[in-house]
């Protein structure tokens, strides 16, 4: 069998649907981006079946799963869902901080041309825009993050494969053992310390609901502006190797303990529900080395009831969903994402 080209490749577009050149390459595992048509069908009284049928609203929708290693293309899928960026010192490699749009920004997302490199020929994909991630981590695992796109059709004509496929990343992905979850207080990114060693996975989802209805107007048959987003969801679960109990929980890492979560007030663990400070409720940081991280650090949550049972002599676990909610206290927002690699552009706002 011959060594085919196959990637997965980004770039940010100046205006929505300008093919944007080539920026960075992902380490993907699988992706699934396709175009897709509606078929708008006539009936009339002359013939007792439809006669007649024209194509109508063309879009194209993309999804790709891949380790989450602190790279340019990682980021830069990251800045799609966030909306602003902050390098330190305006460095490619300094620390960033990727924010979520305030409430009187009148920007929007930026929207990316994705080039699929498929065997033999490139597909490209411009005007599409980021509809979630998920994130998830795991024991014996590669923290793993996925990608949902959304946007306008497909480039009326595809393209010859990129010569040559390469990454200037050299390093490697976060992994479970290198996946650090505290509550109530940030995971520090130089010396990662305080963090709970009870639980066995997370994984969370962070969604803008794009209005595809709302992109199209009269006189095209595809979007003619970026989707707008509408309800921005988070979600997530975590599950913990034991039901906790209160002498369970560190003081360090603040776990959630099962008569506090059942309880469900404001007045019980008041600060898992809303901080009011400018610590985040729940902090995960993935750690590749001192100088490649990315740490996620949601501000204010709330938990459901969590659920636990027993089967034969299986090990007892306790499985936690919480839902991301907007701080009304001093971080006004409901994420922010900071992360750090050598290998990144200056700045993802530009």
């Amino acid at each position: 069998m011959p060594n085919h080209l196959r990637y997965v490749s980004v770039g940010k577009e100046s205006t929505y649907k300008t093919v944007a050149s080539e920026e960075a390459i992902g380490e993907v595992e699988s992706e699934g981006f396709q175009q897709s048509y509606d078929v708008l069908k006539r009936n009339d009284v002359n013939y007792y079946g439809a006669a007649k049928a024209i194509v109508s609203k063309k879009y194209a929708e993309g999804s790709f799963t891949m380790a989450l290693q602190p790279d340019d293309f990682t980021f830069m899928m990251l800045h799609g869902i966030m909306g602003v960026d902050t390098p330190g010192g305006g460095g490619a490699s300094d620390e960033r901080v990727l924010s979520e749009l305030g409430l009187d920004s009148a920007a929007e997302l930026p929207s990316y041309t994705f080039r699929v490199g498929r065997d033999d020929t490139e597909h490209i994909f411009p005007g599409q825009v980021i509809e979630s991630i998920s994130v998830s981590a795991s024991m014996g695992e590669y923290a793993m993050m996925s990608v949902n796109t959304t946007g306008a059709e497909q480039s009326s004509s595809t393209g010859t494969l990129s010569t040559s496929v390469s990454n200037i990343y050299t390093g490697d992905a976060a992994h479970f053992a290198k996946s650090y979850i505290r509550f109530e207080a940030a995971v520090d990114t130089g010396t990662p310390a305080d963090y709970s060693e009870l639980i066995q996975s997370i994984d969370f989802e962070i969604k803008t609901n794009r209005d595809m209805d709302n992109s199209y107007g009269l006189g095209s048959e595809t979007c003619i502006r970026p989707p707008p987003s509408t309800l921005r969801e988070v979600s997530g679960s975590i599950t913990f190797h034991k039901a906790l109990g209160s002498g369970d929980s560190t003081a360090a890492a603040s776990e959630p303990y099962f008569d506090e979560l059942m309880g469900a007030t404001q007045a019980n663990g008041q600060a898992l529900f809303n901080p009011g400070s400018a610590a985040p409720a729940l902090s995960a940081l993935f750690y590749v080395d001192g100088t490649h991280y990315i740490r996620f650090d949601f501000f204010k949550l709330h938990f459901e009831m969590p659920e636990t049972s027993i089967s034969g002599r299986d090990s007892q676990t306790m499985t936690v969903n919480f839902h991301g909610l907007f701080d009304l206290g001093d971080k006004n927002k409901m994420v922010e994402i900071t992360c750090k690699s050598a290998e990144g552009q200056a700045d993802y706002d530009a």
